[in-house]
């Protein structure tokens, strides 16, 4: 579960944290923030709606420490989402569902084709990115950061040549993570 490891960010219990997408809320319900919103269009979540509906209607001025995308996973939703996510995030961006297992999980009901925009962050920008070698490549983009314009041929990268592009890749166990999350800044 994705809350073990984001339960590590040193400090957390004083972050703001944002989810987008909740599920069932499970991963939002063991995140330890005090200060803590969500947004999903399935009516449980504290906003319903879209995300796009959500930032919005969302005051510029409005922050969060942490932001949690695990939403619509398809490739241009996953950009839009980021790029509104950076103009709000104070510490971290998280993506959910980043590497898919297998081509099976390409599907737009598991993590479909998001893993073009993990392609994209770690070719393309020089942000500081951590992506995990389990929980679907869960990965922590550390603020600041900026809004993205993949190219359009980051649109069509097959799930083949992502797998061997991210071969290539240092992926981060859940110990290495943790031992970075416990070295943040308070």
């Amino acid at each position: 579960m994705s809350s073990t490891i984001i339960n590590n960010i040193n400090g957390i219990e004083k972050y703001s944290y944002l989810e987008l997408g909740i599920f069932d809320n499970v991963n939002f319900n063991n995140i330890n923030c005090g200060n803590k919103f969500s947004v999903d269009m399935n009516g449980n979540a504290m906003f319903t709606g879209t995300t796009d509906d959500y930032f919005d209607q969302l005051s510029a001025s409005e922050r969060f420490d942490i932001i949690f995308i695990d939403a619509n996973h398809d490739y241009e939703y996953v950009v839009r989402d980021f790029n509104n996510a950076v103009k709000h995030a104070n510490k971290w961006v998280l993506l959910h569902d980043m590497i898919p297992r297998s081509k099976k999980f390409t599907q737009p009901k598991f993590c479909s084709d998001s893993f073009r925009v993990l392609q994209y962050l770690t070719t393309e920008t020089d942000f500081e990115i951590y992506t995990m070698n389990n929980n679907f490549g869960l990965t922590f983009v550390r603020m600041p950061a900026a809004k993205i314009q993949p190219p359009v041929e980051y649109s069509s990268i097959s799930y083949d040549e992502f797998v061997e592009f991210i071969s290539t890749v240092k992926l981060y166990s859940d110990e290495e993570m943790i031992e970075i999350l416990r070295k943040e800044n308070v």
